[in-house]
């Protein structure tokens, strides 16, 4: 790298409104700019990884999920989100990628963005996307009351299969309305009322049993493998409801992202202080790109046909929240070959 180039990195580095945090495989922080002790109220440069958690453990108890124990395997990279404690409406989205040499992971480069900035404010961000949905409403109402005339009017004359394609039509559109309406509820919903849900101590291994028994009337049932490795008796702090739509949405984004000759194998593991619900599926139409943008409210796009989002990476962004509000998080991970995994993340009962 010459000296130029090396120049203009340095000053990217100090003037970038992107906080960056570089950490080695011994725990070592190499790099942390400006940005990001603004962003975490830091009034000095923390040496290691522990000291930083110590230090930020009230304000954003996620953190350590994401800078500690990080494999030292290569891998795509992950994304997600932060909830900031304590703010309001204060969130950070990251991307974090391994740093190699000859194959060797040396280190991690991970990236926050603060959502309010990228999106101006984030009363703009919220305008911006109910915006989005009443044109995107508009689409399959117009089909449908299109094809609910043509049955009316032409009662009588229609063949079965023609009537059988008008209805099949109505349905289709009925249901992506339906999502569309759903999604702008739940949103307006999460971003009105900040404060957490009220949880109970449920174990995990049964919840998902009963969830799956659910899925299969709603999902191909051959697709969903659930593998098991945990006891029965272990207790997760989570609110049912919300836990329940989370999952529907998180199995949704795994099958419409895979082929449909695809499984979305679903997995439970359990940390020290948290139960992981762990989803792995291929994705091969998905990239970095797209993955980036998974967890944010509202994004710079058109309004034609080609620039409509899909519904169920925008749900995405509804998970993260719901999973927030019960203090848990969710995460993105490439695992190569066009793999991924979503860790569901939530807290276990304390021991007493």
């Amino acid at each position: 790298m010459n000296t130029l180039q090396m120049q203009a990195l340095q000053t990217w580095y100090g003037a970038s409104k992107e906080g960056v945090l570089v950490t080695d495989r011994a725990g070592a922080i190499c790099l942390m700019n400006t940005r990001l002790q603004g962003l975490l109220k830091l009034d000095s440069v923390p040496k290691t990884v522990d000291d930083l958690l110590s230090r930020i453990q009230a304000s954003i108890p996620d953190m350590p999920a994401l800078i500690k124990d990080m494999p030292d395997t290569p891998s795509e990279g992950k994304w997600g989100s932060l909830r900031i404690q304590g703010q309001a409406a204060r969130r950070l989205n990251w991307h974090q990628q391994p740093l190699q040499d000859q194959g060797q992971v040396q280190g991690w480069l991970t990236i926050f963005w603060d959502i309010a900035d990228q999106e101006n404010s984030l009363e703009l961000g919220k305008q911006s996307f109910l915006s989005m949905i009443s044109h995107d409403l508009r689409t399959p109402l117009s089909t449908i009351l299109g094809f609910a005339e043509l049955l009316y009017h032409n009662r009588g004359n229609l063949s079965d299969d023609e009537q059988k394609e008008f209805v099949e039509h109505i349905i289709k559109n009925a249901s992506q309305l339906s999502q569309y309406t759903q999604i702008a509820l739940d949103i307006m919903f999460l971003e009105a009322n900040e404060s957490n849900f009220d949880v109970e101590p449920v174990p995990l291994y049964r919840f998902v049993r009963h969830w799956l028994s659910d899925a299969i009337h709603r999902f191909p049932a051959r697709r969903l493998v659930f593998h098991n490795g945990v006891s029965e008796g272990s207790l997760t702090q989570i609110a049912p409801s919300a836990l329940h739509k989370i999952m529907n949405i998180l199995v949704e984004f795994a099958l419409a992202e895979s082929s449909p000759e695809d499984s979305v194998d679903i997995r439970l593991h359990f940390d020290d202080a948290l139960a992981h619900i762990l989803m792995l599926h291929k994705a091969p139409k998905l990239t970095a790109a797209d993955a980036a943008v998974l967890f944010r409210l509202m994004q710079a796009r058109d309004l034609s046909e080609a620039g409509r989002p899909d519904l169920h990476r925008m749900q995405l962004y509804v998970a993260s929240l719901l999973a927030e509000r019960q203090q848990g998080y969710l995460l993105l991970s490439g695992q190569g070959d066009d793999v991924y995994q979503i860790d569901l993340a939530l807290p276990l009962v304390a021991e007493k």
